[in-house]
């Protein structure tokens, strides 16, 4: 749902391109709460080294990524790749690097080009030609993090709840002070990585509030459930329409109050699990398309769909199963990662963290 609102955002409201930004940033951002939340859930309940855990995510990110670059590579004009290789050795080989392995694409984002060497820039905007205007799946960028968040959250996964928070508030805080010092447009107020971290965080601390709902009689009403969706749709709607774009992030914190709630409505849901397969490849092929082959919102919406089936049930789904038996291998006799908690909250348990 949340990466179809993403695509919703990039496409539905042409005639409001400030609000197409700010709608697409949110969505962005609460994937990352989504993100904690679940990483959270599975290091907490399946995986018994960091090992078993970043074979998993590999096999989850890489082949859907490689066949659908692939398929943006084929697709790719002739003077596309002449323009590239008229950038110098340095661009050049940093985009073949960063498209085949997906680290260092936000990178490009911090650089700029100047007779074939690469520099540091505030703004890449200003910049010409925007590295990152050859990528070959625009989005991918939001990978790169995903795969920095990965690289950290075993080691995350085993703090101190309070220490999350303190950690989350203080990197909110250095946020803050970049603002303050100027840095507060595109690329640092939603692609930088130490700013997006807090968001990562506090939804790993949002599932470890999940016990606490599940007790609730009410813990698994998919109309409440749906009620405060809807709530955090409408409330994040008029935050993004009254606050400037750069605090965004604000309105996604709002998620992780959400997300435990929809999750125990919906965990068993088959739909719900359906629409999670789509998710990620309609998120990677919908720019290709409109790059390269139509820009037609029905078009765009019908051959997303069609092709991210085609790669769930070709490819997604033959490797989950080869995943599930690694994981099988690997799951948790003992618990070598602290358990989940069942009294934490977002910067108030210090001594919360015991054996559930």
């Amino acid at each position: 749902m949340l990466l179809a609102l993403a695509v919703v955002g990039d496409h539905v409201l042409p005639p409001f391109p400030w609000l197409r930004l700010t709608t697409g940033i949110m969505a962005v951002e609460v994937f990352f709460v989504v993100s904690g939340f679940y990483m959270q859930m599975v290091l907490s309940q399946r995986y018994a080294s960091p090992g078993a855990f970043y074979l998993s995510r590999a096999f989850r990110i890489f082949p859907t990524y490689w066949l659908v670059a692939g398929l943006a590579f084929a697709l790719w004009p002739a003077n596309g790749f002449h323009d590239i290789a008229n950038l110098g050795w340095q661009p050049a080989i940093l985009l073949f690097a960063s498209s085949v392995l997906i680290f260092l694409q936000d990178t490009l984002l911090f650089l700029g080009v100047d007779h074939g060497e690469l520099f540091l820039t505030a703004n890449f905007h200003s910049t010409a030609p925007q590295l990152s205007s050859y990528l070959l799946v625009r989005p991918s960028w939001t990978l790169a993090l995903e795969l920095y968040f990965y690289l950290l959250v075993p080691f995350l996964a085993r703090l101190r709840s309070s220490h999350l928070g303190a950690l989350a508030v203080i990197l909110t805080g250095a946020r803050l002070a970049a603002y303050g010092a100027g840095l507060d447009h595109d690329p640092w107020f939603y692609r930088f990585f130490p700013f997006e971290l807090p968001l990562f965080v506090l939804g790993m601390l949002s599932f470890r509030l999940l016990s606490q709902i599940e007790m609730h009689p009410l813990s698994k009403s998919r109309p409440l459930a749906l009620v405060a969706i809807a709530g955090l749709i409408v409330l994040g709607q008029c935050f993004v329409l009254n606050v400037p774009e750069q605090y965004s992030f604000v309105a996604a914190t709002m998620a992780a109050a959400v997300v435990p709630i929809a999750f125990a409505a919906f965990k068993d849901a088959t739909i719900d699990r359906f629409v999670g397969e789509l998710s990620y490849p309609v998120y990677l092929v919908h720019f290709p398309i409109i790059q390269f082959l139509s820009d037609n919102y029905a078009a765009v919406v019908a051959m997303s769909l069609l092709l991210s089936c085609l790669i769930v049930v070709g490819l997604e789904r033959p490797l989950e199963r080869l995943r599930h038996r690694l994981a099988g291998g690997n799951r948790k006799k003992t618990q070598p990662m602290p358990p989940v908690t069942t009294k934490a909250a977002f910067g108030l348990a210090s001594a919360a963290d015991r054996q559930s």
